[in-house]
């Protein structure tokens, strides 16, 4: 009887200690798959910004959203807030069948300055969103929902901020 109590003792006793050690590994797994799958959806973008005379190039690293106008609006927003127009606001993107996206900006966006600061400007929102979404064909600006024929008076993005920014 005594040799009986041992063995069922001894058996519960594995059993106990190989459920602890299983479970122990598989938390640890988790974790690191877990963290895994964080680090490969973290993608870098480059963000084109304006300096005195030209544009410069900064890298972000964003996680990656499924939607690519989510994508669009988290680099919108690196953007934005790399620039002197931090209160401006990102009132909606929308994108048509001709892959022609849409920013609807506040008017916060629409300021007051030179002709080389709006052109530079433009070239790097046109660059930013170009670069890193090469399926994108143009891009419009809406300032409050409305089109507008010119952000700061100067450039006319009436038909095609592509037309306005790219060098032929």
């Amino acid at each position: 009887m005594n040799k009986r109590l041992i063995t069922i003792s001894v058996l519960i006793l594995v059993a106990i200690a190989t459920t602890v050690i299983y479970f122990t590994l598989f938390k640890h797994d988790g974790k690191t798959s877990e963290k895994s799958q964080t680090e490969q959806t973290m993608v870098n973008f480059k963000i084109y910004l304006p300096s005195s005379n030209s544009t410069v190039v900064k890298e972000i690293y964003l996680q990656k959203e499924s939607s690519e106008l989510k994508n669009i609006e988290r680099i919108l927003e690196s953007f934005l807030s790399e620039l002197p127009l931090k209160e401006t606001k990102i009132l909606g993107i929308y994108r048509d069948m001709e892959n022609v996206v849409y920013i609807d900006l506040s008017k916060d966006f629409a300021i007051p300055q030179s002709m080389l600061q709006e052109y530079l400007m433009l070239k790097s929102l046109y660059k930013t969103l170009k670069e890193n979404f090469p399926w994108i064909k143009d891009i419009k600006i809406l300032i409050e929902s409305k089109e507008v024929e010119t952000v700061s008076g100067h450039i006319s993005i009436a038909s095609s901020l592509k037309e306005a920014v790219e060098e032929n």
